[in-house]
């Protein structure tokens, strides 16, 4: 009696020959022997678990292993191991050779290795922190802010003469009934943006109605009267101003956090400079003119 074989079974082992014809191919010797092997112990799974964690501090790290149970280290293990089992395969196969995806990538690592393994960073004392504060004064400068109510009247369909004699006579009715803040809605036309504005900066009053516009109204007083009229690319307004806050820097206590957090970070930059720096002078550097 003949034995038929099925397509899926001759399929299958044709990928199995093939994967291991592939292996006897691109893999060295040694790794078809018993012997080849894969290591793992405590210094590997804690050096593994602090990259994969991206925080490299050896004593917290070797106290998380220990703290492990039995499941959760199998599965860390396995990770370990698939891992080590891939970058192997990957190696064998020149798979990073002339990859500039890679070459990136294994660049940021030792960027942050260089970071991460160098010495601990001492906290910074007061002293040393308003010192960094007084160097970067204008890092944390408040920008100035207005809240304001605008009564708008357009260039569109009149010429400017026009709309500016509009817009003065508009502020005289305004001034001479007394309109408070909230009814400024009544008078004037659409404005393309918004009509009031509360605790805005300069920098975004400057996008909405043009830098001339701004610089005239921080130059005013807060008042109960309409001021104006005041020219920006789209028409002329009618300002009441109710509040004006001149541009600042805080004081050091009232920004003390961010200048913490600041100074740190410069902190860690000039760490990881002086750790890279130290890798660069293992090297002999020789440059070709052309």
């Amino acid at each position: 009696m003949r034995t038929v074989i099925s397509e899926p079974l001759v399929q299958f082992l044709a990928i199995g020959l093939a994967v291991h014809l592939l292996a006897k191919v691109m893999l060295p010797p040694a790794a078809l022997d018993e012997g080849y092997e894969i290591v793992v112990d405590q210094s590997r799974l804690l050096n593994f678990m602090q990259t994969q964690a991206r925080v490299f501090q050896p004593e917290g790290a070797a106290k998380a292993l220990d703290n492990l149970n039995k499941a959760d280290k199998d599965r860390l293990i396995r990770d370990y191991v698939r891992g080590e089992v891939l970058f192997r395969e990957a190696i064998a196969m020149q798979l990073d050779n002339n990859d500039e995806i890679i070459r990136r990538r294994l660049i940021q690592k030792m960027e942050y290795i260089s970071q991460g393994f160098a010495d601990e960073i001492l906290p910074l004392d007061r002293d040393e922190l308003v010192h960094f504060y007084e160097l970067h004064r204008e890092d944390y400068r408040v920008p100035a802010e207005v809240t304001f109510t605008h009564v708008f009247f357009a260039f569109d369909g009149r010429d400017e003469s026009t709309t500016e004699r509009l817009a003065i006579d508009t502020q005289n009715e305004l001034n001479n009934l007394q309109i408070p803040f909230e009814q400024a809605g009544r008078f004037g036309e659409r404005f393309l943006y918004n009509r009031n504005y509360a605790q805005r900066s300069d920098v975004e009053v400057a996008s909405h109605f043009g830098e001339p516009f701004q610089r005239q109204i921080f130059g005013f007083s807060p008042t109960s009267h309409w001021q104006g009229p005041v020219r920006s690319d789209y028409g002329y307004h009618l300002i009441l101003l109710k509040k004006l806050t001149k541009s600042f820097v805080p004081k050091f206590d009232e920004v003390m956090a961010a200048v913490v957090t600041d100074a740190e970070r410069q902190q860690s930059r000039e760490v990881q400079r002086k750790a890279i720096s130290k890798l660069i002078e293992k090297y002999r550097v020789t440059v070709h003119d052309e």
